[in-house]
């Protein structure tokens, strides 16, 4: 059975939202068309202007808003993509389930200027024949509004996992309001690194003491959504919001009462990647754009535009200097050492865990909508 196919009955339990496709160009039929999935918003409009018009290719970007909306969309046997941006943490089960091809490292020159330290990292996600690439990586950590918490009197904790996990904390720091991403692994990674854990133990009775904690604090926050608390944090809505580093540096913007930190507890440290699925229409132009994303320039202009680090190293020189030396977003080596990127986890344990997802997001009351089941 077509792969595709076989796991798009998985795709079906996933209650997601789908999210539409847009261009960055006029149609037309004489043009070639390159066809993407991507986080939303994740590459400059400049970059894929300038990629339409050098090589004369419409872009068709459809994005997604979780891993959940990803697995929809990629499944979904009515559409076709040329690449991919996954989490690098499912690029295994990706390419166990073959549906995204092995590269060819010939094909692809830029990969020698990508930094060594993300290299390391990726390759201890990516196992055997390298079957995608690293695109951009980051943290995930609090985005805060300090005024409003230091009259609260937690300005101690402005930069601790306490604002979400410590109950008598948390219940002052909701008064001002809480978002969380609503992203099962982010959150579990959270967790486990204030309870000191790695946040890729695969340990049963720490990830139920990770669960427990979820429960306890997703029935006790304003709410979790995929990207509502970003504009609640640039409008003060909210004073507590968990995302990722770029979204929640954007949404504090240049006000001198938001800042988004990187958690003294630790947290984890992310990689997005490029992957060209196995059922392609035009893998020969999926090489070309990555090949192109990874210039230095080009990717340099990305992290300008997005506010998240790129894994080239040969893009430094062309990066904003405001944005290359904020730890914040590219943090020093020192802060590396204390974070882990997310791994795959075996799926005896991703079933436990999503099995205390659900029971974590069901314990808010009212209607519950989680997927029972996960593909990850």
């Amino acid at each position: 059975m077509n792969p595709f196919r076989q796991l798009a009955l998985v795709a079906g339990l996933v209650a997601a939202c789908v999210l539409p496709s847009h261009s960055f160009a006029e149609s037309s039929n004489e043009r070639p068309v390159l066809k993407i999935l991507n986080w939303d918003d994740y590459i400059a409009p400049e970059v894929i202007t300038a990629y339409e018009q050098q090589y004369g290719v419409q872009v068709e970007y459809s994005y997604y808003a979780n891993l959940d909306g990803f697995v929809e969309q990629f499944l979904d046997p009515e559409k076709q993509f040329d690449l991919i941006f996954p989490p690098s943490h499912v690029v295994n089960k990706l390419a166990e389930k073959k549906l995204i091809r092995d590269l060819d490292s010939e094909r692809l020159p830029e990969l020698g200027a990508i930094r060594a330290d993300i290299t390391n990292e990726y390759d201890m996600l990516d196992e055997g024949a390298r079957s995608a690439v690293p695109y951009m990586w980051g943290t995930t950590g609090l985005g805060v509004n300090i005024a409003k918490l230091q009259a609260l009197g937690l300005g101690d904790y402005i930069d601790s996992w306490a604002l979400v996990f410590d109950p008598e904390v948390r219940a002052k720091a909701k008064q001002c309001g809480i978002g969380l991403l609503n992203e099962r692994d982010e959150l579990f990674a959270g967790a486990l690194a204030y309870l000191g854990y790695s946040v890729n133990t695969m340990n049963k009775d720490e990830l139920q003491q990770a669960g427990e904690l979820l429960k306890a604090t997703a029935a006790d926050v304003t709410y979790l959504h995929t990207v509502q608390f970003r504009q609640d944090l640039t409008d003060k809505k909210i004073c507590v919001a968990v995302g990722y580093s770029g979204d929640l540096l954007v949404a504090a913007g240049d006000d001198p009462e938001l800042a988004y930190f990187i958690p003294r507890e630790g947290n984890a440290l992310w990689i997005d990647a490029m992957a060209i699925p196995t059922n392609s229409p035009s893998p020969d132009r999926a090489y070309e754009f990555m090949n192109y994303l990874m210039q230095a320039e080009v990717a340099a202009e990305n992290s300008n535009y997005l506010e998240y680090p790129n894994p080239m190293a040969s893009s430094a020189p062309y990066v904003d200097p405001d944005i290359l030396n904020d730890e914040t977003i590219y943090p020093a080596l020192t802060a590396l050492n204390h974070m882990e990127a997310l791994a795959p986890r075996d799926r005896k344990t991703t079933r436990m865990m999503h099995k205390l997802w659900v029971g974590a997001l069901c314990n808010r009351g009212g209607w519950c909508s989680v997927p029972m089941m996960s593909m990850f």
